[in-house]
């Protein structure tokens, strides 16, 4: 059995009914429970209509609406166990993540894979496999052999377009139907049309949010704070409410995959369950309809991105990469570390168009001070050039390192 969760409007119907069923090539069956007769039908006889597929795949879309069909396919599938694997793979949707994860949680544990369909990353609006540079720096522990060669064969107005491609993603974000839309107004007009929806339909239906303006004027708050080591307190105070509350909030917007938490980076695992985590807001289409009149700081936005882009990278991979911060005592800072094949790669964000070695410093200060540093570190930022700005600390243009 397989759960697609995500955030609302990500694909995940589109991903299931037509995408999936197309790859794979095999017979499916789909069920909507929008459709008020289809919630019936499995309310009345749920385990025989489950047990009467004889399709290799049935996708059961909007499945929060039906709790009572988890209990029928946990007897289903573990029947289909006992018979040697016979049966349909269901694949589970739903827009109301709240109510689905904690019904798969209690029902469905152990009988299930979950997987996160995130807003487009930049490497699929561009039609690349992306990032693959990343995967040939951890395999060879260093600069792979033959990348400027790969960089510097890159026509030029492909590369003026991949620039464009970046920066339109960076401003708009990765919903599928912000990119339907060509008229900035319209685009806006999604985006707001999106967040009310959230508020008055997702959070509504989660029963736990007695004032929706103080949810809204929380949500508001932490969007604006993007890239900042978060504070309970500070925002407690600012939108006056208990700190309790606050974080009740938080978690509903960590759930619904609004907002994301990235933990520090410490050898002592112990430590690092104690020390404030890094709030994103990742999607800079949404941070736009949150936000409103108000803007975020030029950095703190562009580093966001950049967390988006590593966030969807380090899922695709397996096993699944660690992603934290670094700060030390002494004021050692690096925005990103990726822990992958016990190498810790460290990347900074820069958001301007020209780098320098002054850049790179902290990430040579740590690259010669940890020990299970990787070989190199890289400096991520809009421009154009790829170089080695200080020793073994790289300058890579963010359009070629998330959509080259």
């Amino acid at each position: 059995m397989i759960v697609v969760s995500g955030a609302r409007q990500t694909g995940k119907t589109t991903l299931c009914e037509f995408q999936l069923p197309g790859e794979l090539r095999v017979p499916h069956a789909y069920v909507s429970f929008d459709d008020p007769d289809e919630r019936l039908r499995f309310q009345k006889r749920g385990v025989s209509v489950l047990e009467s597929y004889d399709v290799p795949l049935v996708v059961l879309d909007e499945i929060q609406k039906t709790p009572f069909l988890f209990d029928p396919l946990k007897l289903v599938t573990d029947r289909a166990c006992k018979q040697g694997g016979k049966g349909p793979v269901f694949v589970l949707t739903g827009s109301s993540q709240f109510l689905l994860m904690k019904d798969v949680k209690e029902t469905l544990a152990g009988r299930v894979s979950l997987l996160t369909l995130h807003p487009f990353s930049l490497s699929e609006l561009s039609g690349s496999t992306g990032a693959n540079i990343l995967l040939r720096i951890f395999r060879e522990n260093g600069m792979p052999r033959g990348e400027m060669d790969r960089f510097v064969a890159i026509p030029s107005e492909r590369a003026r377009k991949a620039m464009r491609q970046a920066t339109e993603h960076r401003d708009w974000g990765g919903f599928p139907p912000v990119w339907h839309r060509k008229d900035r107004e319209d685009k806006i007009r999604w985006l707001r049309d999106y967040r009310r929806t959230y508020l008055e339909r997702d959070i509504a239906d989660v029963g736990q949010v007695a004032d929706l303006d103080a949810f809204a004027l929380t949500q508001k708050i932490l969007c604006a704070r993007t890239g900042n080591i978060l504070s309970l307190s500070d925002v407690s105070r600012d939108v006056s409410l208990s700190v309790n509350t606050v974080k009740r909030y938080l978690g509903l917007l960590s759930r619904s995959f609004q907002c994301h938490l990235l933990p520090p980076f410490f050898e002592n695992i112990g430590k690092r369950l104690v020390k404030s985590p890094k709030v994103f807001f990742s999607d800079p289409g949404l941070s736009r309809a949150v936000l409103g009149e108000m803007s975020i700081g030029a950095g703190p936005a562009y580093e966001s991105w950049v967390f988006s882009e590593l966030m969807k990278w380090v899922a695709l991979q397996t096993p699944e990469p660690g992603l934290f911060y670094y700060r030390t005592a002494a004021g050692l800072e690096i925005d990103f570390l990726v822990a992958m094949n016990d190498r810790i790669l460290p990347i900074e964000v820069k958001n301007r168009e020209k780098i320098s070695s002054i850049d790179g410093r902290s990430i040579e200060t740590f690259l010669n001070e940890h020990p299970r540093a990787s070989r190199i570190g890289l400096v991520v930022y809009p421009g154009r050039d790829f170089a080695e700005i200080r020793k073994r600390v790289w300058a890579v243009p963010d359009w070629y390192l998330f959509g080259g």
